[in-house]
């Protein structure tokens, strides 16, 4: 539905922007202006459009940012409006980004859901892939059943939720923590540390961390996004070279090694 301010109509801020580009460029910039009594549109075109410098080649961060938790119907509010993402990750804690035309939301550094950023107020916006594999209704499962999302951990899984149950500890943290693992660093390598962890006696999501990142040093290593146009995934950036900046710090002035404390205070007395 169109949306109306000021006797304009407009569907998106795309339309809005382009209407208020025309509206400056075609009309309001070709006035006299009542301050200087000049043309602005003369005076940047013989003035000022020659005194322009390019723009720097690494564009501005402007993306609108925010931390939210996923809801428990797989949604998180970015700007009063409702995105989905995969329902496995009810209850994790999310970065979102927003641009002009697009949502992406992110678990750690791996990009979980990306949609077209809605302008209204009060939508929700469902990508339907989001339900795959999500039983609708289905009989209350024990404390120390596997859930659905941890399936691909298999028998040592299953056993690891048993004691879970046994210990009282928390499930729902322990699903949200061990969620989070398996996203970011594989199932075969949270499968791997999760019997390891057994079979020292122990249970719990933070000793299953601990292996991952320190005993066997993995690192979140999620694979790339792929937009689906060749051109565009083949693209790649190397790292920048940051010793550049070494250049700009002066060296530290250091004391003659020949004088004693005494001599040198001496010395910066003197001047």
């Amino acid at each position: 539905m169109a949306e109306m301010r000021r006797g304009r109509r407009f569907r998106d801020l795309l339309e809005l922007n382009v209407q208020a580009t025309m509206w400056r460029d075609k009309f309001a910039n070709n006035r006299v202006h009542d301050v200087t009594g000049r043309v602005p549109a003369l005076v940047f075109e013989h003035e000022e459009k020659q005194r322009l410098k390019p723009r720097p080649p690494t564009p501005f961060e402007t993306d609108d940012i925010d931390t939210v938790t996923v809801t428990k119907t797989f949604r998180v509010l970015f700007d009063r409006n409702l995105y989905s993402v995969p329902w496995r990750l009810v209850g994790q804690l999310v970065l979102v980004r927003g641009n002009d035309e697009t949502v992406s939301i992110f678990l750690g550094p791996k990009q979980v859901a990306r949609h077209a950023r809605c302008w209204r107020v009060g939508e929700t916006v469902e990508d339907p892939s989001h339900r795959e594999g999500l039983v609708r209704e289905r009989p209350r499962a024990p404390a120390s059943s596997l859930p659905p999302a941890l399936a691909a951990l298999g028998d040592a899984g299953r056993d690891y939720f048993k004691l879970l149950a046994a210990n009282g500890l928390s499930i729902h943290r322990e699903i949200v923590r061990l969620i989070f693992l398996v996203e970011i660093f594989g199932e075969s390598h949270a499968r791997d540390a999760m019997l390891e962890v057994l079979k020292t006696g122990h249970v719990g999501a933070e000793y299953v961390e601990y292996v991952l990142r320190y005993k066997k040093g993995l690192t979140a290593a999620p694979p790339p996004l792929r937009l689906g146009d060749p051109e565009i995934d083949a693209i790649s950036f190397r790292e920048p070279d940051l010793s550049l900046y070494d250049e700009l710090v002066p060296p530290k002035k250091t004391s003659d090694p020949g004088l004693g404390p005494s001599d040198q205070e001496g010395r910066d007395e003197k001047g």
